[in-house]
């Protein structure tokens, strides 16, 4: 297992919980695990046209299926800052093949040079879960991973904008989180 010394720009979780939502591309959304941009809305007929951009077509799907299905896509740089990263260390992490590569918006899902590459909100919770299981820092000698700057999932879901986050003050003072609630 190799470990990774911490990047001294990497914030505290503290300093994490108090930066606002991350709303993801507003054009590009994930439907089915495919890339699509809206193409076309019929509010009358209740359907929406989407343009799949990884199999090159148009697909028509009623509006609620849509609203239902979708997940919103996080470009790198997003995806950095949703699991406490610095955005250039996610394209290390792909390169090393520790965490699964982005999907690209062309056809095939391919990934190229000045083609934008997208997480969706699934992918961008395996790459949170990755990173949990790393240990930073020295090793400890009895084998447990020590790993203090990655959010929980709560916290990635409050900065997604999905769910609520509340604390409250302990014995010592410190404001911990203790609840959520999907909003």
């Amino acid at each position: 297992m190799i470990n990774i010394q911490p990047d001294e720009r990497m914030q505290s979780l503290e300093a994490y919980n108090a930066k606002p939502v991350k709303k993801g591309s507003g054009k590009v959304w994930f439907l089915n695990g495919e890339l699509h941009r809206v193409y076309h809305r019929n509010r009358a007929q209740g359907i929406i046209t989407l343009y799949n951009m990884n199999q090159d077509k148009l697909v028509t799907v009623q509006v609620e299926e849509w609203v239902k299905k979708r997940q919103k896509a996080y470009n790198m740089r997003e995806t950095g800052a949703l699991v406490n990263r610095h955005p250039k260390y996610i394209p290390y992490l792909v390169r090393r093949g520790f965490i699964p590569p982005p999907i690209g918006a062309q056809p095939g899902g391919a990934r190229a040079f000045r083609v934008r590459c997208y997480y969706s909100e699934d992918m961008v919770f395996e790459v949170r879960d990755i990173l949990a299981n790393r240990s930073w820092g020295y090793p400890r000698k009895d084998g447990l991973v020590t790993n203090n700057k990655t959010p929980t999932v709560q916290e990635v879901r409050r900065r997604m904008g999905s769910e609520m986050l509340q604390y409250t003050k302990d014995k010592d003072g410190k404001i911990v989180p203790i609840w959520s609630e999907t909003v």
